[in-house]
């Protein structure tokens, strides 16, 4: 605990963090807890645990629990072509040297899952990132104009990106979430959040959890941070066709669009710990969630960040395959994702183990903070060190 809180408040007063929060679970059980600095610098708002913060890519595995419910509703499956959903998807090429080839086989809902369908993100090193950079800049402008893009649109119109690579080649990191959120919408009959709200947060008691903040709600929004000459200043951007966040948006990012708190989220993170269930509730069955926690990658596929090293993927999840040669020294089995804004768990059904590391700064990811923060737990829980 002392390690813990040193970590912590060392970086709030070197200025490496503005704030930050921790929980940790054994069990489902909260062992220990520690807040450090501000939520707001500007405001002297303390970070605790309602404050609410951008979640970023810790939207992607509430998506992947969506599409589990929605293969135990019967719904959906791995192996349904996405065109059986929205059309648009028949046919596709990627993108071969100064070439556009048709793909060798339809794109499937695993394909979405695992991050293996060649859509990307945007950038502007090729035609494939370009055509996402292009969908993103649409989308943006027609906030502005004030002719929001739905979220059937915008799964609608990514089938004309181009991709960065044959289907199923390997793994890249793109909006196969946001398209997931859509075909969960489609498939259900119901808005994205309505649909998240039903099944997964209400069940759950997430009531902090949401594509917007409301009004009375406000006063416990972070702010986010991003660095300039060395320095964390507040940075008031929007980023991935991300509104302002004050009213629900159109466009419900599957992929990176909720806000939640460190307390609303442990009560998702300690469900998948403990295999789905949670205060008796089961969100997902045994099946969905073991096929959404186990790895798919083959060697061949497993283009990962160096960072993952030691790691393969699930369905929107990191999953441990091999901790010897892992940065983050968890344990064999763990799972979870990290946020850009520096928000960060894992899940370990093996040991029971729940670790969640909360921060707001722009490019952030796995910070080191929770790296060793969790190399910390799992050397006193699981290795006795």
């Amino acid at each position: 605990m002392e390690k813990i809180a040193q970590i912590m408040e060392s970086s709030v007063n070197s200025g490496e963090a503005v704030g930050a929060g921790c929980l940790v679970f054994r069990n489902v059980n909260e062992i220990y807890s520690h807040f450090s600095g501000h939520a707001d610098r500007s405001k002297n708002l303390p970070m605790r645990r309602d404050t609410i913060v951008r979640l970023f890519s810790l939207t992607k595995p509430v998506t992947a629990a969506a599409a589990a419910i929605c293969m135990d509703m019967g719904l959906i499956s791995p192996d349904d072509p996405v065109s059986d959903f929205f059309p648009e998807y028949s046919g596709l090429s990627y993108i071969s040297g100064d070439e556009t080839v048709p793909c060798s086989e339809s794109l499937k809902i695993s394909h979405l899952l695992t991050m293996t369908s060649g859509i990307p993100y945007a950038n502007n090193f090729n035609k494939s990132v370009i055509g996402s950079a292009k969908l993103f800049d649409e989308l943006i402008l027609r906030q502005k104009n004030g002719n929001d893009m739905t979220t059937q649109e915008f799964c609608r119109k990514a089938a004309d990106i181009p991709l960065m690579f044959n289907i199923g080649e390997k793994w890249d990191y793109g909006i196969s979430a946001d398209i997931t959120g859509g075909i969960v919408e489609k498939v259900s009959g119901m808005k994205y959040s309505d649909f998240l709200k039903k099944y997964i947060f209400s069940p759950l008691g997430m009531n902090d959890t949401d594509f917007y903040v409301p009004d009375e709600k406000q006063d416990r929004f972070s702010s986010l941070y991003s660095w300039n000459d060395g320095k964390l200043v507040q940075d008031y951007g929007n980023y991935l066709g991300l509104t302002d966040y004050k009213k629900p948006p159109a466009f419900e990012s599957g992929g990176a669009g909720l806000c939640s708190t460190i307390e609303d989220y442990s009560k998702f993170a300690r469900m998948l710990t403990n295999g789905g269930e949670f205060n008796n509730i089961r969100i997902m069955s045994e099946k969905s969630f073991n096929y959404m926690t186990s790895p798919k990658l083959s060697e061949k596929q497993n283009t990962m960040w160096e960072r993952l090293r030691g790691y393969n993927y699930g369905c929107f999840v990191r999953i441990m395959t091999d901790p010897e040669i892992s940065e983050i020294k968890t344990g064999l089995g763990e799972f979870g994702w990290d946020g850009w804004t520096g928000t960060y768990f894992c899940s370990d059904t093996g040991t029971g183990i729940t670790v969640l590391y909360f921060t707001q700064i722009c490019g952030a990811g796995t910070t080191r903070q929770a790296a060793e923060i969790s190399g910390i737990i799992y050397d006193r829980l699981v290795r006795n060190i």
